[in-house]
């Protein structure tokens, strides 16, 4: 289940799936990054918060996973982060933040529709899996906030490329008024379910409609995002 905490007095968002794991969501309160202002007040407030500098990276719509290491704080061209030791956060407009937690360390990934398109979940499960020896079921997902299924509709060619990542249609999926929506959040819990993870939370927030506690590109056209931060 999610629920609302505070770092210094702003509003994040955490799982207690992820109890075990120094995490959370951001929220407008606690914005990390803007390509309209600089917000390196924010991310000083999160490092002295943590005690450690944080680590991040430039998404591009792929799968490839770069391994944090000591002294580097920035990855290029890489939309997931494993984390072994130290602090890392990823930021989003309206894409699917996926946080894993398992005993060894966690991973950060970022999963608009290209990346779940590409099933960016399973590959993460199965780096996960290769390099430290352990099954998906020792695996814990938190799926965090992202746009919901009512809000985003894509055209058909997106909308089948993502049902070939799954087994058959249902949830994740619906056509109305002659559109297409898909539900990224729901795809990704499919995904990780296919592949043997058993403990995952998926957030009930959506960046586009309700409370407006996050960011939603895709609607505000803003240059804004929220983000997803860990620490081992």
């Amino acid at each position: 289940m999610f629920y609302f905490d505070y770092i210094e007095g702003r509003k994040v968002l955490k799982s207690d799936l992820l109890s075990d794991l120094e995490h959370f969501f951001t929220t407008r309160e606690l914005c990390l990054f803007s390509k309209e202002e600089d917000m390196s007040v924010n991310r000083k407030l999160v490092e002295d918060y943590f005690g450690v500098r944080m680590a991040t990276n430039q998404p591009v719509h792929g799968v490839d996973i770069a391994k944090v290491e000591a002294d580097k704080y920035f990855y290029e061209k890489t939309d997931a982060l494993l984390v072994e030791k130290g602090a890392a956060y990823m930021n989003f407009g309206d894409c699917t933040p996926l946080v894993f937690s398992f005993s060894k360390g966690a991973m950060i990934a970022h999963a608009g529709w290209r990346g779940t398109a590409q099933s960016m979940a399973k590959v993460a499960v199965k780096r996960i899996c290769d390099e430290y020896d352990i099954k998906p079921q020792d695996i814990k997902v938190a799926i965090g906030p992202a746009i919901c299924g009512k809000c985003y509709d894509v055209g058909q060619d997106v909308y089948e490329a993502l049902l070939a990542t799954v087994n058959g249609a249902g949830q994740g999926f619906a056509q109305r008024d002659h559109k297409y929506f898909v539900d990224l959040k729901t795809i990704n819990q499919r995904q990780l379910l296919e592949c043997g993870v058993e403990q995952i939370d998926v957030c009930p927030y959506c960046t586009a409609c309700g409370e407006k506690l996050f960011y939603s590109y895709r609607y505000e056209k803003t240059g804004y995002r929220h983000s997803a931060v860990v620490k081992v």
